[in-house]
C-alpha cells in the first residue's frame, strides 16, 4: 500500500515537471521541433490540464480541452509538439 503512494507522488512530480518545462519553452520563445523534425519558432502558451495529461513510458503527453499540446521526454526533459 505504501508503494502505491510513492508511485502516485512520483507521477505527480513528473507531470508538474512537464508542465513547468512547457511553460518555460513558451515564455522563452524557444525553438521546438515537431514529430517530423521540423523546427517551430515559438509556441503560444495554453494551460495544460493536469488531470487530462497522460504519463507514458517515454513521454508525458500534455492535453487540454483543445487536444494534445506537447510531449515531454521524461529522460531528456525536451518538449516536442
Amino acid at each position: 500500500m505504501f508503494n502505491n503512494y510513492i508511485i502516485l507522488i512520483m507521477e505527480q512530480d513528473t507531470v508538474l515537471l512537464a508542465i513547468q518545462a512547457y511553460k518555460e519553452v513558451c515564455d522563452n520563445h524557444a525553438t521546438v521541433y515537431n514529430r517530423k523534425g521540423n523546427a517551430i519558432q515559438s509556441l503560444v502558451y495554453q494551460a495544460p490540464s493536469y488531470s487530462s495529461s497522460i504519463i507514458g513510458r517515454k513521454y508525458v503527453y500534455l492535453y487540454n480541452c483543445n487536444g494534445e499540446l506537447a510531449r515531454y521526454n521524461i529522460k531528456t526533459g525536451e518538449i516536442t509538439v
